[in-house]
């Protein structure tokens, strides 16, 4: 059949008038690109932690330059997980608008990012009152049912895929939810997934993303995740912080951590802790033909450094003998990071450890 002819300047209109309805062209990455070569594409990855996630994310995004993103390029890593606490930083009245000065910090990061030819993950971290969690210090409190709280969530999301239908979808990916948990497992959690998806999907259809294991996204919370079948654009993610006593040893965040401290790393026990969750996982993945995305792991500074360094290799080698993409956390906090962030130094052996040969 021969197609009708269609001036060039017309062309032109109706792309100018896809983009003013907030709608992108294809690209080759939209057409080609499968989930599964995506996570391969995301490689080595950090966690930009302690930051926009933090309960004070509105004063400490201060702290986020496009000299991080430059730090993290010339460390050799491909992606950045960027963790954000949306649900502090929304109106607590419909329709739960996000606070524009505080979205500008998130729109500069996907702009450095890219600036570096990295991928962005962009993360909605920690809703506590959705999880039935104690708030932390500053975090308004929404008066709603548990069913009004994920309506609140999902109509923020929506306000995030429709901000950024227009990114480059092989470069910026939406991660649902971390670690699900509490009241937020389970059914309701497969519920959840597909309720938010159908919001993500009404703005970007070729979007990749990123849904977590349920059950505090451990290896374990995978048996009873549900799936849509027919959406191939999805990334599973997985955590592992095993053995937790050593990576969380003196975690002020945990309690009773302190009898940790001083525990060594890593035995023979130890190293099969590590890889229990791993072959689970690969196993999962394996069986549903899903990427799997090991997006945290890492090991706190009370640990002994040579230690850190030790597990940091075990951890890499684990994931990627699998198959698996990750990202450690994080990239420059005291606590976990390579980077130094006050002396604009490296901690070498550590980053050695994640991305050198």
């Amino acid at each position: 059949m021969q197609l009708p002819f269609i001036p060039f300047a017309t062309m032109w209109m109706l792309l100018g008038l896809l983009l003013s309805l907030g709608m992108s062209a294809p690209t080759a990455a939209q057409s080609t690109v499968t989930a599964h070569e995506q996570n391969a594409a995301l490689g080595r990855g950090v966690n930009l932690g302690g930051i926009l996630e933090a309960p004070d994310a509105a004063e400490r995004a201060r702290y986020l330059d496009q000299d991080l993103f430059k730090a993290v390029k010339a460390g050799g890593f491909a992606t950045v997980r960027l963790p954000v606490r949306f649900s502090n930083l929304a109106s607590l009245k419909p329709p739960y608008a996000l606070d524009e000065d505080f979205m500008r910090h998130v729109d500069a990061a996907i702009g450095w990012a890219l600036a570096q030819d990295l991928a962005i993950i962009i993360d909605f971290h920690h809703y506590r009152q959705m999880d039935g969690d104690p708030l932390d210090e500053g975090e308004g409190r929404a008066d709603l049912s548990e069913e009004g709280l994920r309506e609140r969530f999902r109509l923020i999301w929506q306000q995030i895929a429709e901000r950024y239908r227009a990114q480059p979808n092989d470069k910026v990916l939406f991660e649902i939810y971390n670690e699900p948990h509490g009241r937020t497992d389970g059914a309701v959690w497969n519920k959840l997934v597909a309720e938010t998806l159908a919001v993500i999907r009404q703005s970007n259809p070729d979007r990749f993303v990123i849904v977590d294991a349920g059950n505090w996204a451990t290896a374990w919370g995978l048996e009873g995740l549900e799936l849509p079948q027919e959406d191939r654009r999805l990334i599973v993610s997985i955590h592992n912080y095993a053995p937790f006593d050593f990576t969380m040893q003196g975690a002020s965040w945990i309690e009773n951590s302190a009898g940790w401290v001083g525990t060594p790393c890593c035995s023979k026990a130890q190293v099969a802790k590590i890889e229990e969750p791993m072959a689970i996982a690969h196993e999962w993945a394996r069986k549903h033909d899903r990427p799997l995305f090991m997006g945290e792991f890492g090991a706190n500074s009370t640990g002994g450094y040579a230690d850190r360094v030790r597990y940091a290799r075990i951890l890499r080698d684990a994931a990627e003998r699998r198959g698996f993409s990750w990202a450690w956390w994080d990239f420059s906090s005291d606590e976990f990071g390579p980077w130094d962030y006050l002396a604009r130094t490296w901690r070498v052996e550590l980053r050695d450890a994640l991305t050198g040969k």
